[in-house]
């Protein structure tokens, strides 16, 4: 399906202007479906001023049948036009949905850390449903409920222009509604949003923490914060019933008033001759149809506020300018894995101090290296800024000597793998949770990956192998069981830059064995970044870089760092790693520290 979502559409109505293409053949049949019911009216008139004095029961009959087939066709206009509608509203929402998933996935870690997943969804979800209902109302109600009482009007002027203008009192309804009203909703509706966008936030984040709230035994702080969001929300949908209320009570009024007005003047007019008692009836038949759109533009305010807010809203994610900054369009033919840090600094968006501050660091192709030191020293960082989730402040990565922003960035991260701590999952199969990072993998491919992960073993004792559903975030699995998993993954990728991200930190020592086998696997003839707080899982790193505030301040071999009494000999020995009966232990061998 072509995508044609008009992103500069300034505001619902000129994005349904633009969706008018999809929207017209289902208009069309909604507005034919009211201009067939218009000469009710002056039949009315006809039977009661022409067949009744002349006891004409054919005449009657005849327009009877008249009225009754013009029925029909107004049934089968409004089930198609409304199908039609529904059709078109629905791939308008769908066009919509995707353009926001798909904006989502180029915004900037930068701007995406500062939001709530919650509210998040509650643009991706809500909002465009919201925007569907709005123009559904418009398209299957307002603009119909609009011809309708146009062309009844017409047949009255037609019957009686006097009593006609009349209705013109109508009018100072529409500039009344629109001066007193409008704004107040449309700013009752903002806050409503809003509120539902913090209520949601909150909401997500203490549902996706349930285990540590309910760890900690804090049931009630969480239920305090979240009763705090959703008593905003309420408030705030009070305050919004409050000025609909007014608003439907002064339309009410107004089209009461309106119905005063044509029935006394209506009377007032047979009674002196200007018209017959048919005409009044006709008229009295055909205000509803003309009082119709007042009431409806009631309604349509309410319903357009609603889409018009979340209109507004999802504009803020589509027009959203914090997008990665990557153009590149290069693909290296042979991609060796070389990575190159050249006088890099960078500050994340929201924080204070900067991380790297003329960071430099070369990794070879194909070299294993492990980054160690204290959390907040830079080594996850250093990670993002390889796969280009975040950019350099001044600086540059190069990849093979390319600068990231001369190379097609998704193209190479489709070449890497990354094994993080905390697994992620997803809620399918184990089939497609492995297949994920190449969707075009056969069963057999997908099952030897399971295997040279330790992963098999496990999964043929499921309940349905590799069938088996393995729930939100992994949740029915171990620990070292969303590994292996995840590193099946990783294997199926075949990347040819691989990082991982402390794969083992969480798991026991019977887990840590068994990846460290998959991990030995996988790693064979890649470039390897380990970020480790274990350290007895990189003594076979080809090299060490020890980080401390940004900077490396050791480097060399795990034996070298080993006995050197430096940085490096200190965090073994605070994990009691270090082996004093070492041969090394007497001897320092060489090592390099490196300044600040």
């Amino acid at each position: 399906m072509t995508r044609t979502f008009p992103s500069d559409a300034p505001d619902l109505i000129q994005y349904m202007k633009a969706y008018l293409p999809k929207l017209w053949k289902g208009l069309f049949h909604a507005c034919m479906r009211t201009i067939v019911l218009a000469p009710f009216p002056f039949f009315y008139q006809i039977m009661v001023d022409a067949c009744i004095p002349s006891s004409d029961y054919w005449g009657i009959m005849e327009l009877s049948l008249i009225t009754t087939g013009l029925l029909l066709l107004h049934y089968v206009f409004s089930v198609h036009g409304a199908n039609l509608i529904a059709a078109a509203t629905a791939e308008m929402n769908l066009e919509l949905r995707s353009r926001i998933f798909y904006k989502l996935q180029y915004l900037s870690f930068g701007y995406l850390d500062q939001q709530k997943t919650g509210r998040l969804l509650s643009k991706y979800a809500f909002d465009t449903q919201k925007v569907e209902d709005a123009i559904l109302f418009t398209c299957n109600n307002l603009i119909p409920a609009i011809i309708y009482s146009t062309s009844v009007l017409v047949v009255l002027i037609a019957m009686n222009w006097q009593l006609s203008i009349m209705l013109l009192v109508i009018l100072p309804i529409y500039g009344i509604s629109k001066y007193f009203f409008f704004e107040k909703i449309a700013n009752w509706n903002q806050a409503a949003r809003i509120a539902q966008e913090k209520m949601t936030g909150t909401a997500s984040e203490y549902i996706t923490a349930l285990r540590l709230v309910r760890s900690l035994g804090e049931e009630q702080q969480a239920r305090n914060q979240v009763d705090q969001m959703s008593y905003g929300l309420a408030q705030s949908r009070i305050d919004l019933t409050g000025i609909n209320a007014s608003f439907n009570t002064f339309t009410f009024i107004g089209t009461q008033f309106i119905t005063l007005i044509v029935v006394a003047g209506g009377a007032l007019f047979v009674l002196g001759g200007h018209m017959s008692v048919g005409d009044l009836f006709a008229f009295i038949s055909g205000l509803p149809i003309l009082i119709s759109p007042v009431q409806m533009f009631t309604q349509f305010s309410q319903q357009y506020f609603l889409g018009e807010e979340a209109y507004r809203s999802m504009k803020e994610i589509l027009d959203c300018a914090y997008v990665e900054d990557w153009n590149g369009k290069m693909k290296l033919p042979d991609l060796k894995g070389e990575i190159t840090f050249k006088d890099v600094s960078f500050t994340y968006p929201a924080g204070q101090q900067p991380v790297f501050q003329h960071f430099n660091l070369v990794i070879k192709p194909g070299e294993k290296i492990a980054v160690v030191g204290p959390s907040g020293s830079g080594k996850s960082t250093l990670a993002h800024l390889v796969l280009g989730l975040y950019k350099t402040d001044s600086g540059a990565v190069l990849i093979d000597g390319y600068t990231q922003q001369s190379l097609d960035m998704r193209w190479f991260r489709q070449k890497t793998a990354l094994v993080m701590q905390e697994s992620i999952l997803l809620s399918g199969s184990v089939w497609e949770n492995i297949r994920f990072a190449n969707i075009e993998a056969s069963n057999q491919q997908v099952m030897t990956a399971a295997r040279d992960a330790n992963a098999e073993e496990f999964i043929l004792k499921m309940p349905n192998g590799y069938d088996t559903v393995v729930g939100e975030r992994g949740s029915t699995l171990s620990g070292g069981q969303r590994q292996r998993l995840s590193i099946a993954r990783a294997i199926l990728r075949n990347p040819r830059v691989l990082i991982l991200d402390e794969p083992t930190a969480a798991l026991d020592y019977e887990s840590e064995k068994l990846i460290q086998e998959a991990l030995d696997r996988l790693s064979k003839g890649r470039t390897v970044i380990t970020i480790a707080h274990r350290l007895s899982t990189i003594k076979n790193s080809d090299r060490l870089i020890v980080m401390k505030d940004g900077n490396i301040i050791e480097e060399g071999t795990f034996q070298s760092l080993s006995h050197s009494g430096g940085y490096f000999s200190n965090l073994l020995s605070s994990q009691g790693l270090l082996d004093d009966t070492d041969p090394q232990a007497t001897t320092k061998a060489p090592y390099v520290v490196v300044p600040k």
